[in-house]
């Protein structure tokens, strides 16, 4: 990573965006806590969670587009007015489940394009041999949402109670914004007005692949957390997740940086499902499972890097925002449809059925990986 101090405005781009996404890693859990609490169902605070996955589906690709028309930070600082105030106004309005279900999709419809903005605006910062290597960094760097994230989030609500959780968050994420608002780099980006509608630049073949391979490697990720909250406590559940986290983290700096070539993606995908693999084996062993799930998370941040490189190379100009907003909302659909058939597997077989759902997705994402490597360049 040394040959990135090449390219300083790069890091404290990602840096700086890093902190203003921070915020998400601690809102699903803080949704769950705080929406049970006051309502005391957790099927409420599922629906909540659910309303503000579709609302960011739907967001995704046209605040990307929005930052063309009305500048990134104009775009940026209104979403996250907009966003910030929805998630605080939970800690004092009245429990009212409609209520809260709508505050929900407000927050996620008006979720800042941070990592869109971020991602487009580095190839105009970075020196093009180096932009493999920030990918990496880039997808590496966002395991420690994931990892400190919920961390954060629980050990506030316990101390202090759930008003002061929702505060941190808020205050992260002005932070975070205030961060990425005052950037040189930000406030120097240009990105071309689309001339196109909606959805157009999904004609484009590594746009396609991307989102849908995203929305299948995503999805994967939803059978081990779900089946790991169903076989073991939450505790040791959390612990999994933050092992899974560290895997990826450490194969992000490790070795993704010397993995080159068109095979290079297939052959991460295929470290994952080894992983997936290996897990139902012996599903009711804590440290086998843990153990497991690091092998598959070495190959997550590579992936999710080399799939980011694909959409900065295969788009230009106008394309680029709102290729990756649709990349997120591919991801968004396919966490969620990991999780809605994951849950029915816990129901209708067992708990370890969670499992095989990563099995598949897994396996599906490395069948379409070789597929795509092939037409694409």
């Amino acid at each position: 990573m040394r040959s990135l101090a090449a390219a300083p405005q790069s890091v404290i781009l990602l840096l700086a965006q890093l902190v203003a996404r921070f915020p998400f890693g601690m809102l699903s859990l803080a949704f769950i806590i705080h929406i049970q609490d006051v309502t005391g169902s957790y099927a409420i605070a599922g629906i909540a969670l659910g309303a503000e996955t579709i609302g960011a589906s739907i967001s995704g690709p046209i605040l990307a587009r929005y930052m063309a028309r009305f500048g990134v930070r104009r775009v940026i600082a209104i979403a996250t007015v907009v966003t910030t105030s929805s998630f605080l106004a939970m800690g004092f309005v009245p429990p009212e489940p409609l209520l809260l279900v709508f505050l929900s999709f407000l927050v996620g419809l008006s979720s800042p394009p941070i990592q869109p903005a971020a991602r487009t605006i580095y190839p105009q910062i970075t020196p093009k041999p180096l932009l493999p290597q920030l990918y990496s960094l880039d997808a590496a760097a966002q395991e420690i949402i994931w990892v400190i994230g919920p961390l954060v989030a629980t050990l506030v609500a316990a101390q202090f109670g759930n008003l002061a959780m929702l505060l941190t968050i808020g205050a992260i994420q002005i932070f975070g914004s205030i961060w990425i608002l005052t950037n040189k780099s930000v406030a120097n980006a240009k990105i071309q007005a689309s001339k196109t509608s909606v959805g157009r630049v999904l004609k484009n073949p590594a746009v396609t692949a991307v989102t849908f391979l995203g929305l299948l490697f995503v999805g994967s990720f939803a059978g081990v957390e779900v089946g790991a909250v169903a076989l073991f406590d939450k505790q040791t559940a959390g612990v999994m997740f933050a092992v899974f986290s560290v895997g990826s983290l450490l194969s992000g700096f490790l070795l993704a940086p010397r993995a080159k070539g068109k095979w290079a993606l297939p052959l991460f995908l295929g470290i994952t499902l080894v992983g997936y693999t290996l897990i139902p084996l012996n599903p009711y062993d804590a440290l086998w499972v843990g153990a497991a799930l690091f092998i598959a998370g070495l190959g997550v941040a590579p992936t999710l890097g080399i799939l980011a490189l694909w959409v900065a190379e295969g788009t230009s100009g106008s394309e680029t925002a709102e290729a990756y907003g649709w990349t997120t909302t591919g991801q968004l659909v396919g966490f969620s449809a990991g999780s809605a058939l994951a849950g029915i597997s816990v129901d209708a077989v067992a708990p370890q059925a969670a499992l095989l759902v990563s099995v598949v997705f897994g396996f599906a994402t490395l069948l379409a990986a070789l597929f795509a490597v092939k037409r694409i360049r």
